[in-house]
């Protein structure tokens, strides 16, 4: 279960970060939306490994 988990919570971060990229493209909006939705999928994306890692 855990390892669904992060693998669910890797896809999102993985995902996310583009099509937040692209929505600043087309709509924009303030700068400090990227660097902290940035951080944001960094955290996401190193829980998601810390849960696939941890085994069963």
């Amino acid at each position: 279960m855990k390892q669904t988990v992060g693998l669910l919570m890797q896809l999102a971060a993985l995902s996310m970060l583009p099509a937040i990229i692209i929505f600043q493209l087309f709509y924009g909006f303030r700068l400090i939306v990227m660097p902290i939705s940035l951080l944001a999928g960094i955290c996401v994306f190193s829980i998601g490994t810390m849960l696939r890692e941890s085994g069963s």
